[in-house]
Parts: structure tokens; sequence; C-alpha cells
């Protein structure tokens, strides 16, 4: 697919270079010239530029209405919520906006736009599934392209994967076409990429893209 993203800050620049790395054509916009200068010099192939993000004449020269997804992903809800004014203005069918104030929110929601990814209720998500304790499956957004959702499977003393290595948990989860994307670690409250974790223990969260008719099936492995 063909993809505009709006913002290479940390979020910005990690989702590019995953979905380019899944073959995807990422394009990636921000005003800042040394998180451009970044992208540039990385081994992903991702097509750069740096422009202010709020120049309406912007998405005339790129064709925004030629993509296929269009994320905004600044850290500045205003700058997101225009953007996918202009993307759903264009007729773009797949928006996705990262947001961080419930009012906008509810204002992209009038838009029509149902691609929002609020952080604050992201991370209470997570949360809620360890204060809780009874749940093994946390549905937590939809994914940024195709049919996919990112689900969080919480580790439990009964849970079939708990200690075993972590290498075998990934290959088990892409038997099923799923991705551990980052392990949140409950004891030290921390994120960890997967190759820093050596075994897979309690109240572990396992954050992971699946498909959407996979999500069954991996729920099982806790």
């Amino acid at each position: 697919m063909k993809i505009l993203i709006i913002g290479a800050g940390s979020v910005g620049s990690i989702l590019a270079e995953e979905l380019s790395e899944a073959g995807h054509s990422v394009t990636v916009v921000d005003k800042n010239e040394e998180r451009i200068a970044r992208l540039s010099q990385s081994q992903y192939d991702v097509e750069p530029i740096t422009r202010d993000a709020t120049d309406p004449s912007l998405y005339e020269e790129i064709q925004i209405d030629s993509f296929d997804v269009v994320v905004a992903a600044t850290d500045r809800d205003e700058v997101n919520l225009f953007v996918a004014a202009i993307a759903k203005m264009k007729g773009v069918e797949k928006i996705y906006v990262r947001v961080r104030n419930p009012q906008t929110a509810r204002m992209l929601e009038m838009l029509g736009i149902r691609g929002v990814i609020p952080e604050p209720q992201l991370a209470a998500k997570v949360l809620y599934s360890f204060i809780q304790g009874s749940y093994t499956l946390v549905n937590l957004i939809p994914a940024f392209a195709g049919d996919y959702m990112v689900v969080g499977l919480l580790v439990r003393p009964t849970s079939p994967i708990r200690g075993k290595p972590v290498e075998e948990v990934i290959d088990e989860l892409n038997k099923h076409g799923s991705r551990l994307l980052v392990i949140y670690d409950n004891e030290s409250a921390a994120f960890y990429e997967p190759s820093e974790v050596s075994y897979i223990n309690d109240d572990m969260l396992l954050i992971v893209l699946a498909p959407s008719d996979a999500v069954r099936e991996i729920s099982k492995l806790v």
C-alpha cells in the first residue's frame, strides 16, 4: 500500500520503518530537518519530505488523494486534526490519527474519522489489564494497515507460554501470521524489545500485531 505519515517523531519514524520493512511504499513529512535527515540516512526505503504539515499546498503537491492510508502522528493535536480533515476532504478512505485530548477525538469522530488512537486511553487499557487481573486478552487498537488488530496477551501463572523462551513464542505467533511488537514487564514497569527478553514470565503483557481472524487462536497461548 501507499502510505503517508505526517510527523517523523518517535511514533512516526518507528511506524515508517516497520511499514517499509513490511513492503509498503511510505512517505514521511516533517518540518524538522534533523528528523528527516535521520530517516534519510536509515536503512529503510522511506521517502522523506521536509515541509510544514500546516501548509495546504503541500497536499496538492504530493497528491494526497493518491495514498491508500494517511497517518497523522505529530505530537500536536491541532496539526493532526488539520491533516485528518484534509485527507477526509480529499477522499482518503483510511485515516489514522494520534491524539492526546479527548475533545480532539470527539471532533474527529464528528468528521467521520474512526481511526483515532487516543494515547491516554491506550495506556489506561494496559494498566487496567493488570489491575483487573481477570482478562488475558486486551483489545488495544485497530492497526494502521489491513485487517489487523493490536492486542495485548497477559501472561498468568497458568498460561501455556509461561517460562518459555521468547524465541519459541515468536515462532508460535509467526505460525498465525502474527508479530510480537513489544513486551511490558509489570515487575520492572518497563517496555522491552523482544530481543531484550529471554523468557516469558508472569504478569508480562505481550503486545502483538495479529490478523483479526487469528486473535482467537493466539489467545489460547495465555
